[in-house]
């Protein structure tokens, strides 16, 4: 397996110390996927105090759950002591944890099996529950009872189907049944952690198991709770922001749409994203621009950049042909269409006299002939054009 030598060189100092360890989790799962992990863990029977003692840089990120972060110099390794859990009131963190005896104990603990696996470099794999075997079926599947692993961690539910979306995976059966009835536990789930997990789900290759959690319940606590037509989202690109948009668009009908800056503030999305999101729902109701100039106009609540998704969205669930739009929006967004794409500014107005409420009201009137004449805009055109505005 292609770990980092600086990864395998914490795994000897560890092993130097008297103690075991293995590289676990997503670091190996990515790597038989033969894809770029994007961390790496550590699981070892040494405890962390001493962990800090064996290297130079090292931080205490997670000392109360057993866990630092030894920092290399290519990655850094995220160290965990063996452990076992037990107690999750809150659905979600383990209430009381305990060191455990060996990398099995360990890897018993955690969600799926393409998840709980080891490696060493002299060892080679740790696989006690048959995660290899499952990516090279493509199989999702809980480690042991998936109803003992979802009630643990209520989360796993939502991210059960968002791994089997990024990989395109399917959902082993016994698995899938716990996912159902497990899914309305996701209520007591913080928002940010459902939202994370959700656009990740709908942003991959199969978003339309969104509706496995919409149809068990998982959602009615943010407001949603059917969806139509769902393996359309597979033809939107997969981007967030459009994806984000795509999935409202089935998800609620015409007068639940009016609450789609709720739902989303519910989820703790962003400003930023609220805003975009809306916007593109809002222009979804509005007829498609006649020409380039009312296409320039149309910018000032959309911006150039978000009308490929729009033209997507209209395209896939109004049926509409798009492709005069795009052909527009070629040349459109290379010409000016706001004031600050003017040649001229309020501090050039103000040399002809121009200031205060005239100052915007010169701009508009600027603005408006350089978008219906691109060609107009040019600074000392615009003076001219200024000058006889002012009188």
């Amino acid at each position: 397996m292609d770990i980092p030598q600086d990864v395998q060189q914490v795994i000897r100092t560890i092993e130097s110390a008297g103690y075991t360890a293995w590289a676990v989790g997503g670091c190996v799962r990515d790597s038989l996927l033969n894809k770029k992990p994007k961390d790496y863990d550590v699981a070892s029977s040494c405890p962390p105090e001493y962990v800090c003692r064996l290297f130079k840089k090292c931080a205490k990120t997670g000392i109360k759950y057993g866990t630092v972060t030894v920092i290399t110099d290519t990655v850094p390794v995220e160290v965990t002591v063996y452990r076992r859990e037990s107690g999750y009131s809150d659905r979600r963190h383990p209430d009381r944890i305990a060191f455990a005896e060996d990398i099995t104990t360990d890897l018993s603990r955690r969600d799926f099996t393409i998840n709980a696996m080891a490696w060493h470099p002299q060892r080679g794999l740790c696989d006690p529950f048959g995660g290899k075997g499952d990516i090279e079926n493509r199989v999702i599947r809980a480690a042991g009872d998936p109803n003992v692993r979802f009630d643990e961690d209520a989360l796993r539910v939502l991210r059960c189907l968002r791994f089997a979306s990024e990989l395109d995976f399917e959902v082993e059966s016994r698995t899938l049944d716990a996912v159902i009835k497990k899914a309305p536990a996701l209520a007591n789930i913080s928002a940010e952690r459902v939202r994370d997990e959700l656009v990740k789900l709908i942003s991959g290759s199969r978003p339309e198991l969104a509706e496995v959690i919409i149809k068990a319940g998982g959602l009615a606590h943010i407001g949603i709770e059917k969806i139509s037509n769902p393996k359309l989202l597979r033809r939107l690109p997969p981007a967030k922001l459009v994806r984000i948009a795509g999935f409202l668009w089935c998800c609620l009908d015409d007068r639940a749409r009016q609450t789609i800056k709720i739902i989303l503030s519910s989820l703790r999305v962003d400003n930023r994203t609220i805003f975009a999101v809306c916007s593109l729902m809002s222009e979804m109701t509005r007829p498609l621009p006649k020409n380039s100039v009312e296409l320039k106009k149309r910018f000032s609540h959309l911006p150039p950049q978000e009308w490929e998704n729009l033209l997507a969205l209209r395209s896939i669930f109004l049926k509409e042909d798009t492709h005069h739009i795009n052909e527009m929006l070629a040349q459109a967004k290379s010409e000016p269409w706001s004031r600050s794409m003017l040649a001229v500014s309020g501090h050039d107005l103000a040399k002809l006299g121009i200031e205060g409420r005239d100052t915007g009201r010169v701009l508009k009137k600027l603005l408006e002939k350089v978008i219906r004449e691109p060609e107009l805009n040019d600074r000392d055109t615009l003076m001219d054009i200024a000058a006889n505005l002012k009188s």
